[in-house]
């Protein structure tokens, strides 16, 4: 039996739920799919599938197993990857994961560059504000904010990422500027809204964080839009400076210091941007002219 084989026909029949269309995904004949599968169920003394005339699903054990062949059959292709492009010009597909507004204000300027410099890379660049693992979402790399990841994978900080009050210039003008939390009451907010939920202001107060109090102008997902409704001078907005540095350059926008202490997350008021890839990979030419073209111009 071969045993990686198997496993291949246990994912493709995981992805498509029947012997039939595992058999059209792996190029195979059904009755192979169906004996390699027997065959590994009879080594491993367990059932991996439960079967029916409709329909085909794994058992318990058989998930587990599952997620093992995943892992196992990723790291062959890896491996396989790297051996295979260790002397070569850097090519193939290079799947970067980057939070959509960081992409939008430092990532895309750079693309163009980048791929003139390496034309054989092919860029599969997600959009995504959702956790990544590297080894199980298939990114080379991930772009992502917040505190320094936990765990195996190598993450290099790119820049700041704390959200600070800032407003138009012209708004300023027109209704002041406050110093303390309670001259805020008197101001309108453009709050962000993450995948889970509007980021608040709050305020540290005695040792704990509490919610401020403040008219609300405008809710969005993006930055973008956020950024227009400064300068429209709708209201006040809590934002890292990689998005607005060239309105703050530019006096359009400037930062307003307040007397206490402000965060859009009460857990963790000062956050990075980090560059995330696992070390390994690093020997790979795609994934180490890339790390490094990000590293020095990000």
């Amino acid at each position: 039996m071969n045993k990686l084989k198997a496993m291949y026909h246990l994912c493709c029949i995981a992805e498509t739920g029947s012997f039939s269309a595992a058999a059209k995904l792996a190029n195979a004949p059904v009755s192979t799919v169906s004996r390699s599968i027997q065959a590994l169920e009879s080594e491993l003394g367990a059932e991996l599938l439960k079967r029916s005339t409709r329909h085909v699903a794994l058992t318990e054990i058989g998930k587990i197993y599952l997620n093992e062949s995943k892992d196992i059959l990723a790291a062959i292709d890896r491996a396989e990857g790297r051996v295979g492009s260790y002397q070569n010009a850097p090519s193939g597909v290079l799947r970067i994961s980057a939070l959509p507004s960081y992409a939008e204000f430092r990532l895309l300027p750079l693309l163009e560059e980048f791929q003139s410099r390496y034309p054989k890379i092919v860029l599969d660049l997600e959009l995504s504000n959702q956790a990544t693992e590297l080894h199980r979402d298939g990114a080379d790399i991930a772009i992502r904010g917040g505190s320094k990841p936990k765990g195996r994978v190598i993450a290099q900080r790119l820049e700041d990422n704390t959200h600070r009050l800032c407003a138009s210039t012209s708004y300023i003008n027109k209704f002041g500027t406050p110093q303390t939390i309670a001259e805020l009451s008197h101001h309108r907010a453009l709050l962000y809204r993450s995948p889970v939920q509007v980021l608040h202001w709050h305020v540290k107060s005695h040792g704990t964080w509490e919610r401020i109090n403040i008219n609300t102008a405008q809710i969005s997902n993006s930055l973008r839009v956020i950024r227009q409704g400064l300068l429209a001078d709708q209201g006040m907005a809590m934002l890292p400076t990689w998005s607005i540095e060239e309105e703050i350059a530019d006096g359009r926008l400037r930062w307003v210091p307040m007397q206490e202490t402000l965060s859009i997350i009460a857990s963790n008021p000062t956050s990075s941007i980090y560059m995330l890839y696992q070390q390994p990979q690093y020997t790979i030419p795609k994934i180490k002219v890339a790390v490094d073209y990000f590293k020095q111009h990000l």
